[in-house]
């Protein structure tokens, strides 16, 4: 199996190739979740580093949020 050259591709062959099935799916939909939570009860200042600013990762993490929360509303 090659590497995939973007983090599209390696996300989305993370996702459709594993040994544990679809179960994955529900392993990285449930990691991001939680690092974008973790993230988003953060104040933006505390992330903000040399090559990130701490209130464009903070609004991330909240993009994030609301989109999982539109994708499984019921």
């Amino acid at each position: 199996m090659s590497m995939p050259s973007t983090s599209v591709e390696f996300v989305t062959e993370l996702m459709e190739v594993s040994a544990h099935g679809a179960l994955i799916q529900a392993f990285v939909m449930q990691a991001l979740e939680q690092y974008a939570r973790r993230v988003a009860e953060t104040d933006p200042q505390a992330l903000d580093t040399p090559m990130v600013c701490g209130r464009a990762w903070h609004g991330c993490a909240l993009e994030v949020l609301q989109k999982l929360e539109q994708r499984f509303e019921t």
